[in-house]
């Protein structure tokens, strides 16, 4: 318990926003007076969860944080988000992400729930409330219908704007989206200045301009080295057309590939396993999040190969077509493998070749390196996304003396496993610190 009080104190001296323990026997909805509320960014009521703590540092830092320069694609322009308080239901940790930095490029507090009743729990404790609510449809423990149901009716928040996010965009889908309650239908993957002119529709807002933001598209002037878009025409990826969807944040796009990539190889095998154990809705989920994924990167031969197996998964077929179905996909999978890998080191030559090497008489600067991995050791603890950054940050300046030896930290990170990537930064602090070779 002592641990557990030093450890919170600890993390709340590194606030700078100033965040209010209130009593259970103050009702939170009691206006504060205005000198309070120009002091207050988060209300907490006792007793304090660890959750409760977490989500409240994540709101108080992002309403004083600044935007990592590696996310602005153009200068002088305004966050169409600027302040929206958003909650993000959805399952997968790679659509997390990416859903988490083009908010908050926008200017967006974004909350995740990993599933449906993590967004109904969430509801109902945000003070203040959510803007909107994103909520991807097919998740575990609880899915979107349901928890947009329970949202509605037991916890009675009828005005709630709440937005479907789904890889199924058909007119029947939309729909079954509306008569669940939901207020509009965002398919995956999504555009971003849709996903923004619909936010700012559901949340009253006036509705954004395109042009005028900081993540509008491909930076000005940008060209996509030959060798990269080669490698992506033999991949059959639309390169273009996801990073316009993206807003043009080329590091962004490299990383969901690089873990993507990862994950493709193993899912071949889990799906033939699901499959042989006659799980054919959670292989029709798998092939559902693999069919977003696909689209969000412009794979659309792949996302179109995910498609043609998920529903008819999860229309229970007999086991024979089941078996074919599975192999299908798994073939269209195996396949497409090679060509992604050769878009993701293209990508990666391309990126190196566009950083300054330094003269090959200049020693690695050991001590600065120790200093930025513990800097990132730090965000980890405290499950921060600014790992993310502060990772590309020191790939940039150190990756050409380290080179594949990153590789195993930058992938636990760009994959949300704060834990490894913990223990990995720990191993790399360690050698480094003793004098040996990294």
């Amino acid at each position: 318990a002592l641990a557990l009080v030093v450890s919170l104190g600890w993390l709340l001296t590194l606030l700078t926003p100033i965040n209010v323990v209130s009593t259970p026997g103050r009702d939170r909805r009691t206006p504060h007076a205005p000198a309070d509320e120009a002091s207050i960014d988060t209300l907490l009521t006792k007793p304090v969860t660890a959750s409760m703590l977490f989500d409240a540092i994540v709101n108080a830092r992002a309403l004083h944080a600044q935007p990592h320069p590696s996310r602005v694609t153009a200068a002088t322009a305004t966050p169409r988000l600027q302040g929206m308080r958003l909650l993000v239901a959805e399952d997968n940790p790679n659509n997390q992400q990416v859903a988490r930095e083009l908010l908050e490029c926008e200017g967006a507090i974004v909350h995740i729930a990993n599933h449906g009743l993590e967004a109904v729990e969430a509801v109902a404790a945000a003070d203040p409330p959510f803007d909107v609510v994103l909520m991807d449809l097919q998740m575990p423990v609880m899915d979107g219908f349901t928890a947009t149901s329970r949202i509605r009716q037991d916890l009675g928040r009828l005005s709630l704007p709440i937005v479907a996010m789904t890889a199924n965009a058909m007119a029947s889908d939309r729909e079954a989206c509306l008569a669940a309650g939901m207020n509009d239908h965002i398919g995956k993957p999504f555009d971003l200045n849709h996903l923004v002119a619909v936010l700012c529709k559901q949340a009253g807002r006036q509705p954004a301009i395109a042009d005028q933001s900081p993540a509008a598209g491909i930076p000005s002037g940008a060209v996509l080295p030959v060798r990269v878009t080669d490698a992506a025409s033999a991949a059959g990826v639309d390169i273009h057309a996801a990073l316009n969807r993206l807003g043009g944040q080329i590091g962004l796009y490299r990383r969901i590939l690089r873990v993507f990539v990862k994950e493709l190889a193993t899912l071949p095998e889990q799906l033939s396993a699901l499959v042989a154990g006659g799980e054919w809705l959670p292989a029709s989920r798998l092939l559902h999040t693999l069919k977003g994924q696909a689209g969000t990167l412009g794979a659309t031969a792949l996302a179109a190969a995910a498609a043609a197996g998920e529903k008819p998964l999860a229309a229970a077929p007999a086991p024979e077509q089941a078996v074919v179905l599975a192999a299908q996909a798994a073939a269209a999978i195996t396949a497409a493998g090679p060509a992604l890998t050769a878009l993701m080191q293209a990508l990666h030559d391309a990126e190196a070749s566009e950083v300054p090497l330094p003269a090959p008489s200049t020693p690695l600067d050991t001590e600065a390196l120790v200093a930025a991995l513990l800097g990132i050791s730090g965000h980890l603890q405290n499950a921060e996304m600014e790992a993310v950054d502060a990772m590309e940050a020191l790939r940039e300046r150190f990756g050409h003396a380290l080179g594949a030896q990153l590789e195993p930290l930058e992938d636990a990170i760009n994959a949300l496993e704060f834990e490894l990537a913990l223990r990995l930064c720990g191993q790399l602090i360690d050698t480094l610190s003793e004098g040996q070779p990294a």
